[in-house]
């Protein structure tokens, strides 16, 4: 094992290995597609309900003598924050799959969910904390907007596998140092892929089953408010498992710990 800690290993010098990451990623989450449908789909249904629900409310009221401004607000600000732990959630279970995953283990799904949940306190804070520091971030500036994503970006597994607990912020921060614009260039291309294939998937089903629900707020829960919740897991998964390699990555880099070494975690 190469020790990073040697002056003549420079972390610095060491590349994060995007090609790497993406391809694995890739493989992972093609060869595991059931599984990550089967982990994110029930946060991400609750997310998809809970919008549905707020925005056909909105829809109701809206020009009516019933409309109130605080309800609205409170509706889009509840919505906003449970699209947030839904993702949190969704983030922190597919994490630890992705290491079980790498290593071919079985998947422990009781173990993964029961690990989001002791962890949800410092999930959900950490996560309200760091959006909104990159919305600030966005507003006044797109480039510092994206760099403070980066910077944060392996709070989620620094709490669910390094257990740091509300240290997250801080621990992904040393985590990332250096390598920004790398997890940058690499969470950009996962994203377009993911945008990719969300739009070839929802034109194909909108094709064979119909274009008009596909734009309906008001469909609470329907074939499309199912069909949502697949698109979120899926685009949760697939982000959350180059989160967790690029986690992976970082520590063997800085720390010359390998992924074996820590996806051993909730025994």
């Amino acid at each position: 094992m190469t020790d990073t800690a040697n002056p003549e290993y420079p972390e610095a010098h060491m590349p994060l290995g995007v090609g790497a990451i993406v391809g694995e990623t890739f493989s992972i989450f093609f060869k595991k597609l059931h599984l990550v449908l089967l982990l994110g789909f029930i946060p991400a249904l609750i997310e998809v309900i809970v919008n549905n629900y707020t925005v056909a409310q909105s829809f109701d009221d809206i020009g009516t003598a019933s409309f109130d401004n605080t309800a609205f607000y409170s509706g889009v600000i509840v919505s906003a924050l449970i699209t947030l732990l839904a993702y949190a959630v969704t983030t922190a279970v597919i994490i630890q799959f992705a290491y079980d995953a790498k290593l071919g283990r079985a998947a422990r799904i009781g173990s993964y969910f029961s690990a989001a949940v002791v962890n949800l306190p410092a999930i959900a804070v950490l996560s309200i904390a760091t959006t909104i520091l990159y919305f600030i971030g966005l507003v006044f500036l797109v480039v510092p907007g994206i760099w403070i994503y980066a910077v944060f970006s392996v709070i989620v597994p620094a709490i669910v596998i390094d257990r740091a607990g509300f240290g997250a912020m801080g621990r992904s921060a040393t985590l990332t140092k250096n390598y920004r614009w790398p997890i940058i260039g690499a969470l950009i291309l996962m994203g377009l892929c993911i945008v990719l294939v969300v739009m070839v998937i929802t034109f194909i089903f909108a094709a064979a089953f119909g274009f008009s629900g596909i734009a309906d707020p008001t469909a609470s829960l329907g074939p499309w408010a199912f069909f949502e919740a697949a698109l979120n897991a899926i685009a949760y998964g697939w982000l959350s498992i180059t989160i967790a390699l690029i986690f992976a990555r970082l520590k063997e880099i800085k720390e010359g710990v390998s992924v074996s070494d820590l996806v051993d975690v909730f025994k």
